[in-house]
């Protein structure tokens, strides 16, 4: 396990974000961290533990769906530095909770322009950051989901249809749908790119109590301190794709 310089979290205000944050900062401590918060959110926990850190914190606002805002992001980070040892890209939206035949267009569109396109622009942003890293556990990260697997789409339709009270349908299917299509794009990226030294990694939170998920069965805490604990160990001679929060490979 090498320690972190530079890691960059994008959507770090609030939920596993910010808690990423702050076991970063437990785990890694002398790394700087740039945390990236949408314009006009509210980041006021963020703040106050950027506060709390010594200046190891920076906080950026950009709009990961828009390209101009992520290469102004890019310009901002590269005058602190040229290296970054993590990535990880955490921002995500869960929109049209209802039966897919009644959510609608324009909810699946926000959700693959979080979920997969800003993944997409985060990616051949910061790519070049981790490629000049020395680091031996350096690594680019999705933050995906386990509703994304195609081998447990059945599996995940019935479990939704049981617990969200609307029998035969699953009220999450665009965002799931979402998460699918970021794993084919984090397989796409990491054969192109693990052989140029950038290892990308897809990591499932676990089912964290977050404003995304009000159902979920652990803390926010318990996801962020395991998700920082896998991305330590993690190489890019290792042969796993997905992860959970608590090391074990999540099938695709």
């Amino acid at each position: 396990m090498a320690q972190a310089s530079n890691i960059l979290i994008l959507g770090a205000s609030k939920g596993i974000g910010l808690a990423l944050v702050k076991y970063t900062l437990a785990m890694h401590p002398s790394a700087r961290i740039y945390a990236t918060v949408r314009p006009a959110s509210d980041a006021t926990q963020l703040r106050t533990l950027a506060g709390q850190s010594g200046k190891r914190v920076v906080i950026l606002e950009v709009d990961t769906t828009d390209t101009a805002s992520v290469e102004k992001l890019k310009e901002t980070i590269s005058k602190s530095t040229s290296t970054l040892d993590q990535v990880i890209y955490n921002a995500g939206v869960l929109k049209g909770f209802a039966p897919i035949s009644r959510a609608g267009i324009d909810h699946f569109k926000e959700n693959m322009e979080v979920n997969v396109y800003g993944a997409l622009i985060a990616a051949v942003a910061f790519y070049p950051f981790v490629q000049r890293s020395a680091n031996k556990n350096k690594v680019f990260v999705l933050v995906g989901s386990s509703f994304g697997s195609v081998n447990t789409a059945a599996e995940n339709f019935e479990m939704h249809s049981q617990s969200f009270g609307i029998p035969g349908t699953n009220p999450t299917a665009l965002y799931d749908i979402s998460k699918t299509a970021e794993e084919r794009l984090l397989l796409e990226l990491d054969m192109e790119l693990r052989p140029q030294g950038v290892p990308m990694l897809l990591v499932h939170p676990g089912l964290p109590r977050t404003d995304l998920n009000p159902f979920g069965t652990i803390t926010v805490e318990e996801s962020a301190e395991g998700v920082v604990r896998v991305l330590r160990e993690y190489n890019i001679d290792r042969k796993e794709r997905f992860l959970d929060y608590q090391g074990k490979e999540v099938p695709l």
